[in-house]
């Protein structure tokens, strides 16, 4: 049976071919994201080693993320440095976001991070850094930049500089006395723009008086241990420090880097898994035709004595070959993808090399994944295999398809309570549990409703089949995709799950883009937005000075100029953490811009302590007007009044606090800004006026109405090009499916085709009839996922009006007639070869064939 099976395997490679790509797609998936995220934290760990590599130890706040970080002293430091076993000490004067100005274009550079230091006039004790040319920084208007920076500003020794100080909100303009780089020969360390001042002005600028340091990093004598000189400086560490070796820093660091890359490996890893789950679909299908076209080979076998587990293993042993060779070629592919992608992103950050990193558990995941869905996607087929009667070795006709009912009643049990729960979830007011039941009603019903797929699939087609299935060889296109209802089902169904991802996801997204330009109409008196693009949590500490509206005020045509101040580091209301932070602003001014409905309590200016919130918030931390609630804002803890609770929209929600609340905020920086014009007058010349008066604040856009509500939506534009790449990964292997079934097709029907050949069917016609079955699989698919799709995007969007985070469900008819359009191409694509096949059968041969 064994020699049988791998000599029936190597007489079907066309047919099998397909399927070992389905399975080279699902593992080279995985494989490249694992080993892309598993290279790229190797590269940061080597360049955190390369910072750290001569430290012993390192001096650090206990809370990086504090909102007012300690500060060692002069004499601190001191006391430190005078701890036995040090050999020599590096203090920490630095901050972030320090940005220079390129000389000529006045444009801010850009670059990975921005960073400041403050250096003390003499060379790095720990080697990391090396003066190249001119001289370190001995006065307060004198700066030394790195040959990176100098690069990106296009200075040099003896030029002026201009860079932004954060901490005073506005650019200084220094002299360039000297061009540093670091050990090896590096211009950077990972594409970072280093800026270093001197050492009293730096901590005078950035914590705000002298002889204060950040922390401070250590090295030890000979024979004295990392640990045992950490211990030693821990004994005498002040408050709110911690000491580390400088490989457990290293580590630290690296883990912070990871996040981000963990976030992109997660993404390709949801590439993976879908397309795991439609290769399942497609190894089933290809597999269980397989299985159908050889019912007398099988059947032949049970009648010479071999068992039914004989047979069913036959089937599998296949399956394992196949699933084996094609893990093995989908790992290697991956491995490929990882490096390629890595050595774009590499680029981007000029990090120091670590080879390319296959761990252990990636290739036993590669070989899970591959191995495993082939052989759950072949075991059906199997079994199938394994039940053929000896007696229908006799007989010319295979068995027909299975009874749909019992596939049916299963989906019906599944698609309807799943129905009613996204009905419940979308019309009815559930508070924050409306989504829980939303997302296990869709699960529910995009289940069930794959199930019922083999059902609808007759009818669909047949409709559809009516509008293009036109002339014989077009009918007989129809009736081929009819009349095997489960295998056009299964085919589709890559499709169907891509479609009804990226129709829920183009519903959502077009529904808040449409409400929030509903809100931003004409009758909303904001006709230009400043805001702040920032990389962490806005605190105060990003963005622009608020005085800057001063200049704005006075520009012709302009009647108001609001200020936005944002802060969500660790800011909390009633003891619960306020994840979307609070906002502070002239309330007053913003019920002008922004008409705001007042549910308890009045809209007016809020004064110090005073606060309002939208009635979803009210409601969660269960306040109303008049309540008295403590606030802890910029680790200040105050009690505040509500003053009201207002009606939320999509452009105002969430806790809102009076200007002179931003006291307490972390930084003084607003982080967005409103404008509004006098009747009549163009938005654009103003709007170029602005951005003149912002250049000095990096990072700060100015924009009308069109670009904030573009701005507004991007972090949901880019959730939907991630989902427009799953549905082309979709479509792929939907195209590989649909390119399986018709070759397999063909070889079942090939004394089929052969008779219509011989009864007057054209070339040309058969191809047509080709075409036509590939168009109606791939077109019956896009139909049944964007009806899921749009549905239960309705239903989501409908469940975020109920909160008031939308106002109207839109339906994106472009893209749907674009997604119908690409499935149509494909369709024709995935025809090509199987038309091409057919329509070369020798007419003769194909009427004698077996």
């Amino acid at each position: 049976m064994i020699k049988a099976s791998l000599r029936g395997l190597l007489q079907r490679k066309l047919r099998l071919s397909l399927a070992l790509i389905a399975i080279v797609l699902s593992v080279g998936f995985l494989a490249g994201s694992l080993v892309l995220s598993d290279t790229l934290n190797a590269r940061f760990a080597s360049l955190f080693s390369t910072i750290n590599a001569n430290v012993a130890v390192v001096v650090q706040p206990a809370d990086p993320q504090a909102v007012e970080p300690p500060r060692l002293t002069t004499d601190q430091l001191r006391t430190l440095s005078e701890v036995d076993g040090v050999r020599v000490v590096s203090p920490d004067v630095s901050a972030q976001g320090v940005t220079p100005f390129r000389a000529g274009d006045g444009e801010p550079v850009t670059a990975n991070t921005m960073l400041g230091f403050g250096v003390d006039g003499r060379d790095d004790p720990l080697g990391l850094v090396e003066l190249r040319e001119g001289r370190w920084p001995q006065a307060a208007d004198e700066v030394t930049v790195t040959a990176y920076t100098a690069e990106l500003a296009r200075v040099k020794t003896g030029d002026s500089l201009k860079v932004y100080l954060p901490v005073l909100n506005e650019p200084r303009t220094f002299t360039v006395v000297g061009v540093a780089g670091y050990a090896g020969g590096r211009d950077s360390l990972a594409g970072e723009s280093a800026v270093m001042f001197q050492e009293a002005f730096a901590q005078q600028t950035f914590y705000g008086a002298t002889g204060l340091y950040a922390g401070a990093s250590f090295a030890a004598d000979e024979g004295v241990s990392d640990t045992e000189l950490k211990k030693r400086i821990g004994e005498r560490l002040p408050d709110g420090f911690k000491a580390v070796t400088g490989q457990e820093s290293s580590e630290e660091q690296s883990a912070q880097v990871g996040v981000l890359f963990d976030f992109i490996k997660y993404i390709l890893i949801g590439f993976a898994v879908l397309a795991a789950v439609v290769g399942v679909f497609l190894i089933f299908n290809t597999f269980n035709i397989i299985v159908a076209q050889r019912t007398r080979e099988l059947a032949l076998l049970r009648a010479l004595g071999a068992s039914w587990g004989q047979v069913a293993g036959s089937v599998l042993l296949e399956a394992l070959v196949v699933s084996v060779l094609g893990a093995t070629i989908g790992l290697g592919i991956g491995i490929g993808l990882g490096a390629w992608v890595e050595n774009l992103l590499v680029g981007e950050f000029a990090l120091p090399s670590a080879g390319i990193i296959v761990e252990p558990v990636t290739v036993l995941l590669a070989y899970a994944l591959g191995v495993l869905v082939t052989l759950i996607a072949a075991f059906v087929p199997a079994v199938r295999a394994s039940s053929v009667p000896p007696v229908a070795a006799m007989r010319d006709v295979v068995r027909p398809d299975k009874s749909l009912v019992a596939l049916s009643v299963v989906g019906a049990v599944l698609a309807v309570p799943g129905l009613a729960l996204v009905l419940t979830g979308a019309l009815v007011d559930l508070g924050g549990t409306a989504f829980l039941v939303l997302a296990a009603g869709a699960v529910l019903l995009f289940v069930g409703t794959l199930l019922l797929s083999p059902l609808l699939a007759r009818p669909v087609v047949r409709g559809l089949g009516a509008l293009i299935g036109r002339g014989s060889a077009g009918r007989l296109g129809v009736r081929n995709a009819v009349r095997n209802p489960r295998r056009t089902a299964v085919t589709a169904a890559a499709i169907i799950i891509g479609v009804t991802v990226i129709g829920t996801a183009a519903t959502v997204v077009q529904s808040f883009k449409t409400s929030l330009e509903d809100i931003m109409g004409d009758s909303i008196g904001v006709e230009v937005m400043i805001q702040a693009s920032v990389t962490a949590a806005p605190d105060g500490r990003q963005g622009f000075n608020p005085k800057a509206l001063d200049q704005v005020r006075a520009i012709p045509g302009v009647k108001e100029a609001a200020a936005w101040h944002f802060d969500a580091l660790g800011v909390s209301v009633a003891g619960q953490p306020q994840a979307f932070g609070i906002f502070a602003t002239d309330l007053a001014q913003a019920d002008r811009m922004f008409p705001i409905d007042a549910v308890d309590g009045s809209i007016r200016t809020l004064a110090a302590q005073e606060l309002a919130l939208d009635d979803n918030t009210a409601e969660t931390l269960k306040l109303k007007a008049g309540d008295r609630t403590p606030v802890v804002i910029g680790g200040v803890t105050r009690d505040y009044t509500v003053v009201a609770v207002y009606e939320a929209t999509p452009i105002i929600q969430g806790i809102l606090v009076g200007l002179p609340a931003v006291d307490d905020f972390p930084g003084p920086l607003a982080f967005q800004g409103f404008v509004s014009l006098h009747e009549g007058v163009d938005a654009a010349p103003v709007v170029a006026q602005i951005e003149n008066i912002m250049k000095d604040y990096p990072g700060v856009t100015v924009g009308d109405r069109q670009s904030y509500v573009r701005q507004a939506t991007q972090s949901y534009d880019l959730l939907l090009t991630v989902v427009e790449w799953l549905l082309i990964v979709a479509l792929a292997i939907a195209v590989l499916g649909i390119l399986n079934t018709l070759v397999l097709s063909i070889v079942e029907r090939t004394r089929e085709l052969g008779l219509v050949r011989a009864v007057g069917l054209s070339r040309t016609g058969l191809v047509w009839m080709v075409t036509v079955e590939s168009v109606l699989i791939a077109v019956f698919g896009v139909a049944l996922g964007l009806a899921l799709g749009v549905g239960l995007g309705a239903a989501f969007t409908k469940a975020l009006i109920t909160i008031e985070f939308a106002s109207v469900i839109a339906i994106p008819w472009l893209d749907l007639l674009l997604y119908l359009a690409i499935a149509v191409a494909a369709g024709i694509g995935a025809a090509v070869l199987p038309a091409r096949m057919a329509a070369r059968l020798n007419v003769l041969e194909a009427i004698s064939y077996e």
